[in-house]
């Protein structure tokens, strides 16, 4: 995979998605002056203390219906480097305890019914030790470790790792899924939920290829949520 280096970008997804290739490329940054998260939600990070990147590629070969299947590697590659103490918050953030590490967006480019590009952009909080914006519980390595960590170094093994993995959605996409599912956030027990209708109590019982998180209420009652219409209180 070629990557990219930049010494600044407005977003390395933006970058990306204005480039014409056909070939699988990295591009990562030391600062983005509009960062962005999933929806409309944006990226606080210092210039130089924080690694992001984002990842284009082309699996035309994989359902649109399965491209949850992509955020799902990109995670479990991610606390693949990290260790174990490190969990997937659904959709695709990472946490460690109850705090927010990294976060990713995806973006996708169809053709036809068909997958033509992804875009996955990825930011993690390494060395920056304060954060400013109103996000209500970011940390980061250093807060974690209490010393400095190489960004070049973790986007290597980082890579690595997803290009490991992304061969394992083609060929045992079975194993993907229940990695996820082994490091997921609140993975076991029930916690507190909030949807349109109010807060509840559930536990989590399977993500889907397709992103939606399902979810069993005290009163045995199953829930179905897609992205934006669950919240983890």
């Amino acid at each position: 995979m070629e990557i990219i280096k930049l010494p600044n970008t407005t977003s390395t997804n933006d970058y990306l998605l204005g480039l014409n290739t056909d070939q699988d490329v990295c591009v990562v940054t030391d600062y983005q002056s509009a960062g962005k998260g999933m929806g409309t939600n944006t990226w606080e990070s210092e210039p130089g203390k924080n690694l992001l990147f984002s990842i284009l590629l082309h699996p035309t070969w994989l359902p649109v219906n399965r491209q949850y299947l992509l955020s799902m590697t990109e995670a479990v590659a991610i606390v693949d480097v990290l260790g174990s103490e490190f969990k997937i918050k659904w959709p695709n953030d990472i946490y460690f305890g109850d705090k927010k590490l990294s976060g990713t967006r995806i973006d996708v480019n169809l053709q036809g019914c068909s997958l033509k590009d992804v875009i996955i952009g990825t930011g993690i909080n390494v060395n920056q030790e304060v954060f400013h914006s109103d996000a209500p519980n970011p940390v980061s390595l250093k807060n974690i470790t209490g010393k400095e960590h190489d960004c070049d170094s973790l986007l290597q093994n980082i890579l690595e790792r997803f290009a490991y993995y992304y061969n394992k959605v083609q060929t045992a996409p079975q194993d993907i899924v229940r990695l996820y599912h082994e490091h997921l956030y609140r993975r076991t027990g029930f916690h507190c939920y909030s949807d349109k209708d109010g807060t509840f109590q559930a536990e989590i019982v399977h993500v889907a290829e397709n992103g939606i998180i399902t979810l069993r209420r005290t009163d045995g009652t199953i829930s179905n949520y897609e992205f934006k219409e669950l919240r983890f209180c």
